[in-house]
């Protein structure tokens, strides 16, 4: 019985610490700052918020070319359907997209 009565509490316990952990939990925009060495007439430091999905490790740096689409500006289709392709040459510096964020959902 006494056995039961432990199995009984310890359930009660993972069940609390369960409810406990789903309620802050949180969803974090990682910010940083994009420097633009060229053209002159964006130059400067812009305000960011990244997607580098963890590559490279946060606190480091990425160099490469940043291109701006004429079209797809927010990414909502595929770039592959407007004969886009963003593919760096061989031994040439990575591609960077940047695109728009998107509005409100609702």
């Amino acid at each position: 019985m006494e056995l039961r009565t432990f199995h009984h509490h310890l359930l009660q316990v993972f069940m609390l610490l369960s409810l406990i952990s789903n309620c802050y939990a949180r969803f974090v925009v990682e910010k940083n700052s994009l420097t633009v060495t060229s053209p002159e007439k964006i130059k400067g430091t812009h305000d960011s918020a990244i997607g580098n999905f963890g590559i490279p490790q946060y606190g480091g740096s990425m160099a490469g070319v940043v291109v701006y689409p004429e079209e797809n500006q927010k990414a909502c289709k595929s770039f592959d359907d407007f004969w886009i392709s963003f593919k760096s040459k061989p031994g040439s510096l990575p591609t960077f997209v940047l695109v728009d964020r998107g509005g409100p959902l609702f």
